[in-house]
């Protein structure tokens, strides 16, 4: 290899470059020749060949630079060549190509990896440049291609052994074309490819210190199985990453998963995905997908780097995906994703959920405080087992009043209700109807709360302010008798004096007072009767009480005479003598029910007549007689006069 390399190659009185691998000493010969003119015989040559262990060539980003190595011999110097040289590296030289070295370089590429199992042969000019290109070829290759690539820049023969093809050989501009020993006629590298795997290949060739490309190559090159025939598919795989349109990832997961070359390397893969990681937010769902099944591949730098916005992609378009990382076995993978998760607004998140999901129960496990957000009620309408199967209980002001304003499916609601509670539900809706004027499912709740009526009845005991609202709606969904009073002040009292004293009591709240005043629960009859009597009878007087909706409380009026059955005055004294009797109304409460003295002398005729009554009156007032102060009781006069009076005639 080291003789000249053909008839007539020395009249050209240029050196070339010859380049070959020793495969069975697992060396690499890189080999000048120059003319050698000054021997006596004609078509001399002087070769220096250069010996690079493989694992050496390996090392070396630009190979080209062994180049600076080459020295001359002369017939003083020969004897000199037989040790070892030093080859500092440095980094590449940053020249770009000329026009006509980009040519070659075009076409010799083309030519080279267009037809990779060809011999590749070309006519070249006597300039120095054409070495400088094939070696510009050289540097672009991976360590196994580049140590199994034969090259001559100058011959007039092929240079092949058997079993040994060259690659690539270059003829005189003087031959019509390089004949073969072989059969093959080799393939000329006279036209230019116009395939984005060699306009990449020219740019980073332009560029000799873009290291990225050579790496890319190294590695690649190391993981995919091939030599020549690879480079078109690893240059293209790098041109489609180069690109930012959402098209290349498409294109370069296509190639990964059908290109031959690409298909089998693990390296190639790892490429695309991290790739297709950082362009996460622009990704259609097959590439996500492609994403998810490859996170194997990511290193958990790059996935902390970019799990966010692979995140929010995955929470955009498949939720139950984002769902499945959340727990999956790979830690790293958990970690960042989790963390991805608790990044994300609960408003957010929110948006992206839907009733019926079974995934939504583990997504609330790393993040319980969706409850706190009416959107999440509002689409995913839960249960309560939904919740408490996720790990979080049924608690907290801002998760009900959350899910007071979200939940509209009457099933989620009766399920919340009885979960959270009935007093915790009455004392949200309380909160919620002082500062919003309309709340559209707060019936639906009240119904499902008094279902719980000692809850209900510790609302009422103890709510301070109550709303008008909910407090007619309690008295609407609940019977007057059905919130228990079993000791200490009736809860309905401690309400509706509330309401009283801020003088926001309806005349149907009054109403509904005096029924729970009338009826059996209470222990606090007498004074539920002075806070609802008197108002009672004035409206009774002018004929609130006569339109179709008061029917029923008219029917709860105890029996009079069909003549007396129009005054519902009359039968509300009957009612209250009724009740004052049967109960015992304390005194003090008694002698207060009406503040109109003219009422006062009636409710005592009617408890007068009333089985029981005298003695019940005259029970009246011996206590207020012991009564410090009787005096200045109201109508404590008005009844001991009119004992007296009765009593006298009665006598």
């Amino acid at each position: 290899m080291s003789d000249s390399s053909g008839a007539g190659v020395t009249a050209e009185g240029i050196s070339y470059l010859t380049g070959y691998p020793l495969q069975e000493s697992g060396l690499y010969a890189l080999a000048r020749t120059w003319p050698a003119p000054e021997m006596p015989r004609p078509g001399c040559v002087w070769t220096h060949t250069l010996f690079i262990e493989f694992a050496d060539l390996a090392l070396l980003d630009s190979p080209s630079q062994l180049e600076q190595l080459f020295r001359i011999p002369s017939v003083e110097t020969s004897r000199t060549y037989g040790v070892s040289v030093d080859l500092t590296a440095a980094a590449p030289a940053s020249c770009a190509l000329t026009p006509t070295e980009v040519s070659l370089f075009q076409r010799l590429a083309t030519a080279l990896y267009e037809h990779p199992h060809e011999q590749v042969w070309a006519k070249r000019a006597g300039d120095r440049f054409v070495d400088d290109v094939v070696l510009r070829l050289w540097d672009l290759q991976w360590p196994r291609l580049r140590r199994s690539f034969r090259f001559c820049t100058l011959t007039t023969r092929d240079r092949s052994q058997e079993g040994s093809p060259f690659d690539l050989q270059l003829c005189a501009e003087s031959l019509s074309r390089l004949r073969f020993a072989q059969q093959a006629d080799g393939i000329e590298a006279n036209t230019i490819s116009i395939e984005p795997w060699l306009v990449q290949l020219v740019e980073y060739a332009d560029r000799p210190s873009a290291t990225g490309f050579r790496e890319a190559l190294r590695l690649l090159g190391t993981d995919v199985l091939g030599g020549r025939d690879a480079m078109r598919s690893i240059c293209s795989l790098q041109a489609v990453l180069a690109r930012h349109e959402p098209s290349a990832v498409e294109e370069a997961i296509a190639s990964v998963q059908s290109n031959a070359p690409l298909s089998s390397s693990k390296v190639a893969r790892v490429m695309v995905v991290n790739a297709v990681l950082s362009r996460s937010n622009e990704l259609s769902p097959d590439a996500l997908a492609y994403v998810v099944a490859n996170l194997d591949l990511v290193s958990d730098q790059e996935l902390a780097q970019h799990a966010n916005r692979l995140t929010r992609s995955l929470w955009a378009s498949s939720p139950p995906r984002l769902v499945e990382l959340l727990f999956d076995q790979r830690p790293a993978v958990q970690a960042a994703i989790r963390e991805a998760v608790k990044d994300i607004d609960v408003d957010e998140l929110a948006q992206g959920l839907v009733p019926g999901e079974g995934w939504m129960r583990r997504l609330l496990q790393v993040r319980p405080d969706l409850t706190e957000t009416p959107e999440f009620w509002r689409r995913t309408q839960p249960r309560a087992s939904d919740i408490e199967n996720a790990g979080i209980k049924l608690q907290g002001d801002i998760a009900l009043e959350s899910a007071v304003l979200g939940l509209h499916d009457e099933f989620a609601i009766e399920s919340i209700a009885r979960g959270f509670g009935a007093l915790a539900v009455l004392e949200t809706l309380q909160r919620l109807m002082t500062t919003l004027q309309e709340l559209p499912q707060a019936l639906a709740w009240v119904m499902h709360a008094c279902r719980d009526v000692s809850g209900a009845a510790s609302f009422l005991a103890h709510v301070r302010a109550p709303s008008v609202q909910l407090v007619d709606a309690i008295a609407n969904e609940l019977a007057p008798d059905a919130v228990p009073n079993d000791y200490g002040v009736d809860p309905w009292f401690t309400a509706l004096s509330d309401l009283q004293s801020r003088g926001a009591l309806p005349l149907e709240l009054v109403a509904y007072g005096f029924r729970r005043a009338l009826g059996y629960r209470t222990r606090s009859a007498g004074p539920l009767l002075r806070l609802t009597f008197d108002t009672m009878h004035c409206s009774a007087i002018a004929g609130s009480f006569n339109d179709a909706r008061w029917q029923q409380f008219r029917d709860s009026l105890p029996w009079v005479k069909q003549a007396d059955a129009w005054d519902v005055a009359l039968r509300l004294r009957l009612a209250a003598a009724k009740r004052s009797v049967e109960a015992p109304v304390p005194a003090e409460d008694y002698v207060g029910i009406t503040a109109d003295d003219q009422v006062f002398l009636s409710l005592m005729a009617a408890t007068w007549d009333h089985w029981g009554g005298q003695r019940y009156l005259k029970k009246v007032a011996e206590e207020l007689q012991e009564t410090s102060g009787a005096q200045l009781i109201p109508h404590f006069r008005l009844l001991v006069s009119y004992i007296d009076r009765h009593s006298h005639w009665w006598k």
